[in-house]
């Protein structure tokens, strides 16, 4: 008796794990965005630059074929408390949970999964946002899937992209100097 009822407990616990829903993870990418020189750049970095309203850091979720996952969960958490999260910590429809010590806060959603199999998000940089160590957790259906640590450096801290310099001409089209 004893032996069939870990044999059932033992069936039992294997086809919960072959059965169990799970998504897998395929790829992830952490960009940085933001406009400079008067173009668009889309960077594969961890360094974010403080430029409100301008800088935005996203990252991509890529899932195994399979069910999809119905909720997800995000989580940033930064250095240092906000002192104001704006909209954020006073809309209760937004799925946005701002944690007591103004650190964390918690996006719940249901993810939307593209016809590859990729979900994002994007968070963009405001005034008063603290420079520093930043992450960012994202999990399905209560599974964690991936973290994304970055930075967030101030303007003259980071290393902005090379601007492409035209080479002067030894003399003008009308030959004056």
């Amino acid at each position: 008796m004893r032996r069939i009822a870990i044999g059932a407990a033992l069936l039992g616990v294997a086809a919960s794990i072959g059965s169990a829903p799970g998504a897998e993870l395929l790829e992830s990418v952490f960009q940085v965005t933001f406009r400079y020189a008067g173009t668009d750049e889309v960077l594969n970095d961890t360094v974010v630059p403080l430029l409100p309203d301008n800088a935005c850091y996203n990252w991509y979720v890529h899932l195994g074929d399979g069910e999809p996952p119905k909720a997800a969960t995000e989580i940033l958490t930064l250095p240092v408390a906000l002192a104001d999260w704006g909209t954020l910590a006073t809309d209760p429809n937004d799925g946005i949970d701002i944690s007591v010590d103004g650190k964390v806060a918690t996006r719940s959603f249901a993810p939307e999964l593209d016809a590859d199999g990729w979900f994002s998000h994007t968070w963009c940089v405001a005034v008063g946002d603290p420079v520093g160590a930043h992450s960012i957790e994202v999990a399905v259906d209560g599974t964690s899937l991936t973290r994304f640590d970055f930075t967030v450096v101030l303007p003259e801290d980071y290393y902005w992209p090379a601007i492409a310099q035209l080479q002067p001409h030894e003399r003008s089209v009308d030959h004056s100097w």
